[in-house]
């Protein structure tokens, strides 16, 4: 088998085939296949499938058959046309960042990879996949060139690959969660032109990443999301795991315990919202030039679907706050209700994202 690249999704390598996203969470799987481009583009497939609990586990994978068994009933659900996919990894598995290197010739980049991501990543090399993207000349020296760097552990690219092709899929490009999420942005959003902070909360993990003008300056994944706040209502009532997330999706008519069930989400999303508030102030006082902050934070994921999130992320970081919804003004295939759409569409951020690569 040809083993996809890891790379970078604002890198729009144009060629000709199109791909279907995956995403591949923690939670669930979510899937989303455009056809057309630009203005003319169409939603042709999405949908999710549940994944049993502890499957992905800090982005490692428990459970590869329940994984590969769930991706092969969602293709067989959504008969996607197009067999070539993306997929994208986080977590401690995957490094992205940016470098200066002592060379201006991208081949010759390109040659010297390897010896230059040893200075840089905290793993063996020869255990990585390594790709990077041209920025442009470096300017914390008189030559050389700037660069964003992606490394991720082989075997954890390799067991990806391999779920793919075992739901009869064509394993095309590895993309780096916080990257799928600006593509999706920039797509959905062309008219952005400020700094703005993107941040996706899924079930066990949250990408941040500070964006200008198609341009990640700045990012960081962060171990919460809506998983802790299941095991937190558990805790507190004694209820199963089951039953705690049934409440914490659908709440309960018993006033008692909705109200203690609100006070543990406010608490909970208060913690998230003070924790990105504190990365801002990193990024404000440590990367950001003089005077330039975002001006607005656009959030998706399933855990961003949460009623009031928004207001207290607002009050913590000090910032506008609106969900990103990237599929919300598309045009639709017949087979899709628009009130899906509208409901879900933030849990497809990174699976659109995914989906407007090409390979």
């Amino acid at each position: 088998m040809k083993l996809p690249k890891i790379s970078f999704n604002w890198l729009m390598r144009q060629r000709e085939h199109p791909t279907v996203g995956v995403d591949i969470g923690s939670h669930s799987i979510k899937m989303v296949e455009f056809a057309g481009s630009g203005g003319q583009r169409v939603v042709r497939k999405v949908g999710r499938a549940r994944l049993p609990q502890d499957s992905i586990v800090d982005g490692n994978i428990r459970d590869v058959v329940a994984i590969s068994e769930a991706l092969k009933t969602l293709v067989d659900n959504l008969q996607p046309r197009v067999k070539r996919a993306t997929v994208s990894i986080a977590g401690y598995s995957v490094i992205a960042k940016r470098i200066s290197v002592p060379y201006e010739d991208e081949k010759e980049i390109e040659t010297n990879l390897l010896e230059e991501a040893e200075n840089h990543v905290p793993f063996e090399v020869e255990d990585l996949y390594l790709d990077f993207h041209v920025i442009g000349p470096a300017t914390d020296r008189g030559q050389g060139t700037e660069i964003f760097l992606a490394a991720a552990k082989r075997e954890v690219v390799d067991t990806f690959a391999n779920i793919i092709q075992e739901a009869g899929l064509l394993p095309s490009v590895v993309d780096v969660d916080g990257y799928a999420l600006v593509n999706s942005f920039e797509d959905a959003h062309p008219e952005e032109e400020g700094m703005v902070v993107l941040i996706d909360i899924g079930a066990q993990k949250t990408s941040l990443n500070v964006v200008k003008m198609g341009q990640s300056l700045f990012s960081r994944d962060m171990s919460f999301g809506g998983s802790l706040i299941t095991e937190s209502i558990q805790e507190a009532t004694g209820m199963s795991l089951l039953e705690a997330e049934r409440i914490k999706i659908e709440g309960t008519d018993d006033p008692g315990l909705q109200r203690e069930v609100g006070e543990i989400c406010v608490e909970i999303c208060t913690l998230w919202a003070q924790e990105v508030a504190q990365a801002l102030d990193f990024f404000k006082g440590s990367v950001a030039a003089e005077n330039e902050v975002p001006s607005k934070i656009y959030m998706s994921g399933g855990s961003s679907l949460f009623k009031g999130l928004d207001r207290i992320f607002a009050r913590e970081t000090g910032l506008d706050v609106a969900r990103h919804n990237p599929l919300a003004d598309r045009n639709l295939d017949g087979s899709i209700e628009k009130e899906y759409i509208d409901l879900l569409g933030p849990q497809f951020a990174i699976a659109s994202g995914l989906a407007l690569r090409t390979a």
